[in-house]
């Protein structure tokens, strides 16, 4: 291979990036740090690196390599998080795949129903794993009219009640619910408002929620530990599933009582993580999780995370 081609092109987006920029767009992107890591171990493994920052220097990196025979062209290095799009986590498979380029990483499909949280319960709950009671909300406007455009599906509309103002109360759905951001990370929009207690909260939250965290994910609020898991690998290479781990808050750096935004933010990490989970309910979610990676075709490392409901019984 010539010596000017490398093995591996990195596409990171850099926390550090400085400029008129929202710093809540830059949450999920990777410090120069961790990437700085990343590159000295893969140099240290044999591989020729580059590191690429912007869609232009990707276009040009992929102009200069597309001739090469598919054997001999670098892998991409898929770091990249975006902001403001749906698909943004699916931008370089697609990308890839598009110009016959390798890449790490799941593909454009897994990438966007592992983002959409109400799609990856959908997904979820078609193969049999257990979900919390919950429903998608598209816009502020939760009101009769806006439902009717929505087609809501018979399970939805045995949620829903009307008066004759066209004000929207919850029939069969259990409060305290959980609320949160249907297509963010890190925990973006959510804190300890998050948790609801009525329907006039709800509506509080959704009147005064930025237009950029919508639509929402309104779930029943599950009391119980919080449990996450890593499964490795491939659909044509198997999977390997690790330990279940329990979530705790150190209480000298807690900055607040869920696991939020602020404590997912890059200036403290309260979070640790605790290996007592139970035999048997650990077992279940080692297959649970398995089964999901395998159904959906992953690729390369996955974080799954699970939620106890008052009895002990595991929801994803």
């Amino acid at each position: 291979m010539n010596k000017m081609t490398p093995t591996v092109l990195v596409y990171a987006d850099l926390h550090e990036f400085e400029g008129n920029f929202p710093e809540i767009y830059k949450q999920e992107w990777e410090s120069k740090k961790s990437v700085d890591a990343i590159l000295e171990l893969l140099n240290e493994v044999g591989e020729s690196v580059e590191l690429v920052v912007t869609p232009n220097e990707l276009l040009e990196k992929l102009k200069c390599y597309c001739d090469l025979d598919f054997s001999k062209r670098p892998v991409i290095f898929h770091l990249m998080e975006g902001f403001c799009s749906r698909n943004r986590e699916s931008l370089i498979p697609a990308v890839a795949e598009l110009f016959g380029f390798p890449h790490t990483g799941s593909d454009s499909y897994s990438q966007n129903v592992s983002l959409d949280k109400n799609l990856t319960r959908i997904f979820a709950q078609s193969i049999g794993i257990p979900v919390a009671s919950g429903f998608w909300i598209r816009s502020k406007d939760v009101l009769f009219k806006e439902l009717l455009q929505l087609e809501c599906n018979s399970e939805i509309k045995k949620r829903f009640s009307f008066s004759k103002g066209n004000e929207l109360s919850l029939k069969n759905f259990s409060f305290p619910a959980f609320i949160k951001p249907a297509g963010e990370g890190s925990s973006l929009g959510i804190g300890e408002k998050n948790i609801i207690y009525s329907f006039e909260e709800l509506n509080t939250l959704l009147s005064e929620a930025p237009e950029i965290f919508f639509p929402y994910l309104l779930e029943e609020y599950l009391t119980g530990n919080e449990y996450t898991i890593s499964v490795i690998g491939s659909a044509t290479f198997g999977y390997k599933v690790s330990s279940a781990g329990r979530l705790i808050l150190r209480e000298d750096l807690k900055v607040e009582d869920v696991y939020g935004e602020k404590t997912k933010s890059k200036s403290i990490m309260p979070e640790t993580l605790v290996f007592d989970c139970p035999k048997d309910l650990e077992v279940i979610i080692q297959q649970q999780s398995v089964l999901f990676c395998e159904s959906l075709g992953t690729s390369g490392p996955a974080r799954l995370d699970w939620k106890l409901d008052s009895l002990g019984n595991p929801f994803f």
